[in-house]
């Protein structure tokens, strides 16, 4: 019997293994049903580049190799450096690939009340384990919308299956949805489509391009703006909203048009990014057009009523970039349907504890998965050798009832439709303290400012988590942040001095 098996050799699942092995958890094994390392990410569309830079998106203690500080990786490219991780830290030899989970059953031992699991494999092979840790992520089955079921007379398909645009020229085409894949796509297929719609919603989410004057644009996702209050996020809009219309540029008129749809509470604060300019370049360059929600389906599809009046004729195919289902359809059905909103830290359901562990259930607004990830194995990797225990049943319940009610609202709607959305800073750095691995910010102030500098106006990326605690490499980590690019003095940066200053009065005038 396994202490621990793994399902899905993806980013999650490597750094997972990882985590335990350091943590002298050797006991292990990792099954996934492709052939090689990267889970369903390494099959996902052939244009794929990540929206999150190469700084932003390494793990803690693997450097990305030199001038790569402002790069995107392709899907190619991050496969690559998780391999060559996988291999850095002996991951690679735990992993059996072409092994798909189809059904995980609990048993009880004879003459004990002590509950195990039972892995099944498409082959019918058998394994068993004490813990079982989920690091598929929830990007695994597709969810459409109700009049789907309309569609009788039209080619449709979800972003999870588009490859490349060769079946769309020529063709009408709607793509549903305008977060980064249906806006990647959207420009795909609005280059050599007769015509291409976007329907949305609500809205894209907050659009910011990759780069900016040849910088990756996510440095700016760093403490010295991203930790002041969220209802700063409705004045920097505003502000940011300003600066993109005085451009005079159709692409950044175009994003703010999509900008001006978010709801202003809150502003940038209050929705998802969306960091990548594909649809605005499809408005702009390739007359791709934006259209509100679908209300009516006639023709089986070819005829579709949208919500802002428009009647969209002769459509020949439809992408649903719609997002997927939170379902594990291989777990038993009372765990099946997971809704991470009542989950403690949407890793563990309470109910069972550490006997399931979900990784990649918690999704930033702005920011990188993949620290977040790493962050939660070493999380799990404590728990699971004993060196860090689970609050009791009541108190786990509490503080996910606290986070979902914080979510909710800063988020509104979009935390009822994405559960698994959460602020990146707030997520890492409640991680960082049941850890206790918290970035030594006052005392590097006055110790080590070149460090503290790095942390505050360079990417909140997760080296900084390296410098104390259980895991530190404080020596690497020492190396690595002096390697990091930190944010151009930019207007960004600025406004955030701004608002500090603001808040900082503020307090002083309720003090007196």
């Amino acid at each position: 019997m396994f202490d621990c098996i793994i399902i899905g050799a993806g980013p999650s699942g490597i750094v997972a293994v990882k985590e335990l092995l350091e943590n002298n958890i050797k006991n292990i094994l990792c099954l996934d049903q492709f052939e090689k390392l990267g889970g369903t990410f390494s099959n996902t569309y052939d244009n794929l580049t990540l929206t999150s830079s190469a700084i932003f998106s390494m793990f803690s203690d693997f450097w990305i190799g030199n001038n790569k500080k402002h790069t995107f990786w392709t899907k190619n490219e991050v496969v690559d450096y998780w391999s060559d991780y996988a291999k850095k830290f002996n991951v690679t030899e735990r992993i059996r690939f072409k092994s798909k989970v189809i059904k995980v059953e609990s048993k009880i031992v004879f003459n004990s009340k002590k509950e195990y699991w039972e892995v099944r494999i498409e082959s019918g092979e058998i394994f068993t384990c004490k813990r079982l840790i989920l690091a598929i992520g929830n990007n695994r089955i597709s969810k459409y919308p109700a009049w789907k079921n309309k569609l009788t007379n039209v080619s449709f398909l979800h972003s999870k299956n588009y490859k490349n645009n060769s079946c769309f020229v020529d063709k009408r085409v709607l793509v549903v949805g305008g977060g980064e894949s249906g806006s990647d796509i959207a420009l795909e297929v609005s280059k050599v489509a007769e015509k291409c719609w976007v329907s949305l919603r609500n809205s894209t989410g907050w659009i910011v391009p990759r780069k900016r004057n040849g910088h990756a644009a996510d440095i700016s996702t760093h403490r010295g703006i991203w930790t002041l209050p969220a209802e700063f996020g409705k004045e920097l809009s505003k502000k940011i909203q300003k600066k993109e219309r005085s451009r005079n540029s159709p692409i950044f008129d175009a994003v703010a048009e999509l900008n001006d749809f978010i709801d202003p509470e809150y502003g940038i604060r209050g929705v998802y990014g969306t960091k990548t300019l594909a649809l605005p370049k499809a408005m702009a360059n390739h007359g791709c057009e934006i259209v509100r929600e679908i209300i009516t389906v006639e023709q089986g599809g070819k005829k579709i009523y949208t919500s802002d009046g428009k009647i969209l004729e002769n459509i020949d195919i439809i992408v649903f970039c719609t997002g997927y289902k939170n379902l594990v359809s291989f777990l038993p059905e009372e765990f099946q349907e997971c809704d991470p909103r009542h989950m403690y830290k949407h890793m563990f359901n309470p109910k069972i504890l550490d006997r399931i562990i979900w990784m990649g259930w918690a999704r930033p607004s702005f920011g990188s998965q993949f620290p977040i990830m790493e962050m939660q194995a070493r999380l799990l990797a404590l728990i699971i050798s004993g060196k860090h225990q689970l609050p009791k049943l009541h108190e786990m319940e509490k503080i996910s009832s606290l986070d979902r009610l914080y979510y909710l609202k800063i988020f509104k709607g979009n935390a009822y439709r994405i559960r698994s959305l959460v602020e990146y800073h707030r997520y890492m750095d409640d991680l960082a303290h049941l850890i206790g691995c918290d970035p030594p910010l006052i005392k590097y102030f006055f110790t080590k400012p070149k460090v503290w500098f790095k942390m505050v106006y360079g990417p909140t990326q997760a080296t900084q988590f390296r410098l104390k605690g259980p895991g530190k490499k404080t020596e690497l980590a020492y190396e690595i942040l002096r390697k990091i690019p930190v944010s151009s003095f930019n207007f960004i940066v600025k406004q955030g001095i701004l608002g500090r200053i603001k808040y900082a009065l503020k307090k002083v005038i309720i003090s007196i």
